[in-house]
C-alpha cells in the first residue's frame, strides 16, 4: 500500500495492511505536543520498554520527549511539505529522500466513513529509519566514530547508506503481530521505494527476544553476538550488555 493522505488534516502517512489497518504510522504533529508528551512519558519509563532501549535517557522527563519532537519536527517538515506537493498536483517526485518521516504508530479510533481517513487515533509506539551507528565498534572508539562519519556523509538515495531500525510499542499492545507488520509496512511502502534502502541493520539487546524475533519475521538475519559490549546506565542497573546484531535480506 503506499503512502497515504488525508486532504482535511494535510497529513500524509502509512497504514498497515489487514487485519490490522486499524493501525497507522504518522509523522509527529506540531499541534499535539502536549498529547505526544503525556503518551510518551510513561511509556519510555515503563522498565518493559526502556531497559530494551539502547539511547533514551532514563527517567525519560518532558524536557527530553519536547527535545526530541521539536527535532524530528524540523527534521521532517521539507519531506512532508513535497508529499504535500505531491498529492495535491497528483504528481509524484522521483528523487530519494534522506529521512523517514513516518515515526509515530497509532491506533485509529474513529475515521471518516466516506473516505476512510483517520479522524480520531492514540499513540501506541515509535519506529523509525536512520543511519546506522555501527555498534560492531566499540562505544566511543574512532573505528565507530569514522564509520558514522563516512555513512553520514553519502548522499541520499545512496544504495550504500546503511540504515537502521529502531521501535518500540505500548506492552498493552504487545502479542498481536503490530511491530512485525509496522516494520514490514515501512520498509516497503517507504523505505525501499522513497530512501532506496538497501542495507538494513538493527541491533538488540541479546535478553530482547521479542524484538529480535520480529526482525527474523522480517527477513532480517543474526550476523554477530558481542558479548558484554554496551556499558550500560547505572541509574538503569550498571554493568555491560550484549548486543545481537541482525542484517535485511532484502524484500
Amino acid at each position: 500500500m503506499p503512502v497515504l493522505y488525508n486532504p482535511q488534516t494535510q497529513e500524509p502517512y502509512l497504514r498497515l495492511p489487514a487485519p490490522l489497518r486499524q493501525i497507522i504510522i504518522t509523522p509527529h504533529r506540531p499541534h499535539q505536543l502536549e498529547e505526544t508528551i503525556a503518551a510518551k512519558l510513561p511509556l519510555l519509563n515503563d522498565p518493559r520498554i526502556y531497559l530494551n532501549l539502547t539511547g533514551s535517557p532514563f527517567p525519560y522527563l518532558r524536557e527530553h520527549a519536547e527535545a526530541w519532537m521539536n527535532t524530528q519536527i524540523a527534521a521532517a517538515e521539507p519531506v512532508l511539505q513535497a508529499l504535500r506537493t505531491e498529492f495535491e498536483t497528483s504528481v509524484q517526485g522521483q528523487r530519494y529522500f534522506g529521512l523517514c518521516p513516518f515515526t509515530v504508530i497509532r491506533e485509529v479510533t474513529e475515521e471518516d466513513p466516506e473516505t476512510g481517513h483517520p479522524l480520531k487515533d492514540t499513540l501506541i509506539g515509535d519506529i523509525g529509519i536512520a543511519r546506522y551507528q555501527f555498534y560492531e565498534y566499540r562505544q566511543g572508539s574512532a573505528e565507530r566514530a569514522e564509520a558514522q562519519r563516512l555513512n553520514g556523509d553519502l548522499p541520499a538515495g545512496d544504495e550504500r547508506i546503511v540504515w537502521a531500525i529502531g521501535n518500540f510499542l505500548a506492552p498493552s499492545y504487545h502479542g498481536r503481530g503490530i511491530m512485525s507488520l509496522a516494520l514490514r509496512t515501512l520498509i516497503q511502502d517507504w523505505g525501499v521505494p522513497r530512501m532506496n534502502v538497501k542495507h538494513l541493520k538493527a541491533a538488540a539487546f541479546e535478553e530482547n527476544i521479542g524484538s529480535i524475533r520480529v526482525f527474523e519475521k522480517n527477513n532480517f538475519e543474526v550476523t554477530q553476538t558481542l558479548k558484554d559490549w554496551e556499558p550500560y546506565p547505572e541509574n538503569r542497573g550498571g554493568g555491560w550488555k550484549s548486543l545481537v546484531l541482525v542484517s535485511w535480506r532484502g524484500l
